[in-house]
């Protein structure tokens, strides 16, 4: 074989490798290249994928922080409400029970003082019964008869000067009168004349003894009760004395 021809097929052989040494060398650096790019791709997709989590975790983390500051500040307010509604219970209950002691009180000092005044009543009674039956005692019948007479006159010219407007039931044409001693003619004439004359009608008297009552009258005209007799006045005295001390 001609020398020449075997160089010239071996620098043929060796173009053909240089040849596909390149073309091999160029489709693997495509493929790699390829790869590379694929790669990257993914890799930014995960990145992007990485950062919308991490956002999503921010947004959850932010939330729950929220949701835990809410549900602080209701918890907050809850007690706050319910520590208020307590004290205005209790505010409640003390001023009940305050209200019930001072009622208690109230009632107690009442019963006190109405039982003082019942036994000031008693008091005032048995020393008005002692003192008219001291009075009967020590006074003669002469000075009590006195006593009584001018007592009357002193009613009847004074004493009756209102009954026109006292409020006298109407049909009412007798009057019961109870008197220390017996009415003189005279007495009983004055007596009937003002009675009729303030009550515009005539009236009747039945009439009745009653030595305790000292001196004076106790007129009774259905259910008006005029009481002028020395007892009444002498309790009366004993009464304004306990009630001015």
């Amino acid at each position: 074989m001609d020398i020449s021809l075997l160089f010239s097929m071996m620098g043929i052989f060796v173009l053909f490798g240089v040849i596909m040494f390149f073309m091999f060398k160029n489709l693997v650096h495509s493929r790699l290249v390829g790869q590379t790019e694929h790669l990257d791709a993914q890799e930014a997709a995960l990145a992007k994928k990485k950062e919308e989590m991490d956002k999503q975790l921010e947004d959850l983390k932010r939330q729950s922080q929220e949701i835990m500051a809410n549900a602080y500040k209701e918890a907050a307010e809850q007690k706050e409400k319910m520590v208020k509604e307590i004290q205005e219970q209790k505010t409640k209950v003390l001023e009940a029970a305050q209200n019930e002691a001072n009622e208690m009180i109230r009632q107690a000092d009442k019963a006190r003082l109405a039982l003082m005044a019942e036994e000031n009543t008693k008091i005032d009674e048995k020393a008005t019964l002692k003192a008219v039956a001291l009075l009967k005692d020590v006074l003669p019948e002469n000075v009590r008869r006195d006593i009584h007479e001018r007592w009357v006159s002193g009613l009847v010219a004074g004493s009756y000067e209102n009954l026109d407007r006292l409020k006298i039931p109407e049909g009412t044409k007798e009057a019961t009168v109870i008197c220390a001693f017996e009415l003189t003619e005279k007495q009983r004439g004055a007596l009937v004349a003002k009675l009729t004359e303030k009550l515009g009608y005539d009236l009747k008297i039945k009439e009745e003894v009653d030595p305790d009552i000292i001196a004076g009258l106790v007129v009774n005209i259905g259910s008006l009760f005029l009481d002028g007799s020395l007892r009444f006045k002498i309790k009366e005295e004993s009464l304004g004395h306990h009630q001015s001390g």
